[in-house]
């Protein structure tokens, strides 16, 4: 029924302007002939208007309707709009010039029906004139007319600050003050460049000097700011970082360089722990990677997880001949293939595969690889919650160690050209369960690289903003219920990188592998979990009084330590052909170490050892948290005494 309503309602406002536009086009032809002759219309002239004026007018409106005058919202004008009523009423006029001639030619001297050419100048001038303005009163109407009341009513109203008075600042005051941001209301544009300052944008005053953000804010009595820059995240940072100090709701327009697959530059957001992150978003070029998945059958372990579904939703666009997710949660895999199913409605069933099966479960393994034989197997599937792993150990050997272990020799037994496992920087001198197990897969795949024509790598990276179990969402629950946010310890640093960033990152390793490596992004500095905090209160609290949000510490976590590294003292580095792309070479492992590593460990399965006792034997890097900790706390105190010291008398 709205549907209905909705289009009955456009049917009436196109005939209103059909009506308004043959009033127009007459009038036009009027007063060009008024304009002519000064004084009077002589009556031969204006008998000749009578008798061609249906035709005019039909010429006129089927002009206006080809250039899509009917169709355009007037509110949303814009300098496109103008040029097409300028052309549509150029060509209404030559159209009733030429009919005239042809009259003239073919029945004078008995019926003459040519003006004089200047009437016909004249009434495109006028009817573009007359047409244009009753488009720009109709937009006035809609759009300006509504700001002296707005302005009275302090209540109904944003008072928004835009920042960057550049081509995207223009766009976002112009589409206020058509109300497509409901009832923002620019009142002040900052820019830093002092050739702009003192203009007016729309009639919004354009003030000089972005430090002084929060001065402008009181003073105005700012409720929002968006940013309307298109720079990247990290030469930002410090702006959106001084923006919502200021308490107010702060949004920016998408730059190219933050465009996802939900968005476009140009759009218009809230912002996102991306924008603080404290260094530039990765952006790596994928070109290689495209040509190289390309036709190909790829196996994704893991797939309805985090980064499982993000390669997806990557791959999906390198035209793959077929996608096997593969994971032991049905519930993740089925949401995924319906999202999907909206962005590629036609060929998905043929091309997105769903299995579910357990990565330990090797006749299951071996089932759905005789029946896809993939090329690439992307392995995402882990155990990786450091705390249950400490207290479920035995699980995270037999996830992790063994079930990567099945998935590699399923993956030689039926050919598939390259195995890339997902590994963390918990595995690097580990000090828990998890990362031990991790550390042990990377083993075992260096291992089983010198044993068939399968190429194993693994990559490496630091925690993923936003997947499942991070320590972001916990933040942001924690704060939108008020606080108090809770934090192990004040010290605790982490490296980061969002979602899209690690599956870059795999796909790029998957293209550019020979076998053996172990890849690693560059993350840049490492961030300290309670500067997090802080940001994130600041990011989703700035509306609720964030200063009330507490932080709680309680306390490093079982087998957690202050700080992670990306790779170990013995491994050798080296620079790739790829940009902010490094490989580890660690020492190779041989079968026959790997077989004695298994043994061990399936041993201390079936007897119920302790498995720690067991990870500790095997791995010499497999150390005490606390041993570790106590290192690190020793370092930084000696760091903080050193500028004591140095300003000492």
């Amino acid at each position: 029924m709205t549907a209905q309503k909705a289009k009955l309602n456009n049917t009436l406002r196109t005939l209103l302007w059909i009506l308004l536009d043959i009033a127009l086009c007459n009038l036009a032809m009027i007063l060009a002939q008024q304009f002519r002759f000064e004084v009077q219309i002589p009556e031969v002239f204006f008998r000749r208007y009578l008798n061609i004026a249906p035709v005019m007018t039909l010429l006129c409106l089927v002009s206006f309707w080809a250039f899509g005058l009917y169709r355009n919202m007037w509110q949303y004008a814009s300098a496109e709009s103008v040029v097409s009523i300028v052309l549509a009423a150029l060509v209404g006029a030559v159209a009733t010039y030429l009919y005239s001639l042809l009259r003239y030619t073919f029945t004078q001297p008995v019926n003459n029906h040519l003006l004089h050419r200047t009437v016909y100048l004249l009434y495109w001038v006028l009817l573009t004139v007359l047409v244009g303005g009753s488009r720009v009163a109709y937009r006035i109407i809609l759009t300006h007319g509504r700001y002296p009341f707005r302005r009275g009513t302090k209540e109904s109203v944003r008072r928004t600050m835009v920042i960057g008075a550049g081509w995207a600042g223009a766009n976002v005051i112009r589409d206020m003050q058509n109300g497509r941001y409901g009832n923002a209301l620019p009142v002040i544009v900052v820019d830093d460049d002092p050739a702009r300052a003192g203009a007016r944008i729309n009639g919004v005053r354009v003030v000089r000097g972005t430090a002084q953000v929060a001065q402008y804010a009181k003073d105005y009595g700012i409720d929002d700011i968006l940013v309307a820059i298109a720079t990247p995240n990290g030469e930002l940072r410090p702006l959106l970082e001084a923006c919502l100090a200021t308490g107010c709701r702060v949004r920016r327009v998408s730059a190219p360089q933050d465009v996802s697959g939900e968005g476009s530059h140009g759009d218009v957001r809230d912002l996102n722990l991306n924008d603080l992150l404290g260094r530039p978003e990765e952006t790596l070029d994928m070109t290689q990677a495209a040509a190289y998945f390309r036709d190909k059958t790829v196996l994704i372990t893991g797939g309805g997880g985090s980064i499982g579904s993000e390669l997806c939703r990557r791959l999906m666009a390198f035209e793959p001949r077929r996608l096997v997710l593969y994971d032991i949660s049905e519930n993740y895999m089925y949401d995924l293939f319906f999202e999907l199913k909206e962005r590629y409605p036609e060929g998905l069933a043929d091309k997105l595969i769903l299995r579910v099966g357990s990565i330990q479960d090797e006749s299951r393994l071996s089932e759905v690889m005789a029946e896809q034989h993939p090329d690439v197997v992307l392995h995402a599937a882990a155990h990786k919650h450091v705390p249950l792993m400490e207290n479920c150990p035995a699980q995270a050997v037999k996830n992790n160690v063994f079930g990567t272990y099945t998935a590699a020799i399923v993956s030689m037994r039926y050919g598939v050209r390259r195995f890339v496992m997902i590994s963390t920087d918990k595995a690097v001198n580990p000090t828990n369960v998890m990362g031990a197990s991790k550390r042990l897969a990377e083993m075992i795949i260096e291992a089983l690289n010198t044993q068939g024509q399968t190429e194993f790598t693994a990559v490496r990276f630091g925690n993923v903003l936003g997947s499942h179990g991070s320590v972001v969402p916990l933040f942001e629950r924690q704060i939108r219920a008020g606080g108090p946010v809770t934090i192990t310890h004040p010290d605790v640093i982490r490296y980061f990188m969002t979602i899209p960033e690690a599956a870059s990152l795999v796909l790029q390793a998957a293209a550019i592998a020979k076998g053996g490596e172990v890849f690693v992004l560059d993350m840049g500095q490492p961030v300290r979990i309670k500067d997090l905090a802080e940001k994130m209160i600041q990011l989703y609290g700035a509306q609720d009084e964030p200063h009330k949000v507490e932080i709680r510490y309680v306390g490093l976590r079982p087998g957690e330590k202050l700080y992670e590294e990306l790779m170990a003292a013995d491994e050798s580095t080296q620079h790739t052909e790829l940009q902010k792309i490094f490989v580890a070479k660690p020492e190779v492992v041989t079968a026959e170490t790997m077989q004695t590593l298994l043994a061990v460990l399936h041993r201390c399965v079936e007897e119920n050892g302790d498995m720690r006792v067991c990870l500790h034997a095997l791995l010499p890097s497999f150390r005490s948290p606390d041993e570790v900790n106590a290192m690190a706390e020793a370092a930084n105190q000696a760091e903080s005494a050193e500028p004591a010291a140095a300003s000492a008398p």
